[in-house]
């Protein structure tokens, strides 16, 4: 039992270090269909999630 309790202690911080690098991803930007500018870190600065996808076309 403390094995397993030491183990998920151990890929807890792990996971929660990922978020604690800084800024690995450079400011992408874009300019919506209705001429809206928008980034990623506005979108980060307002609370929202950002997810990628990326690989083979599915």
């Amino acid at each position: 039992m403390k094995k397993i309790v030491l183990l998920f202690l151990l890929l807890l911080t792990i996971s929660l270090s990922a978020f604690t690098i800084g800024n690995p991803v450079g400011d992408l930007s874009w300019t919506d269909n209705n001429g809206e500018y928008h980034s990623i870190h506005e979108l980060i600065d307002n609370g929202r999630v950002v997810l990628f996808f990326w690989g083979e076309n599915w």
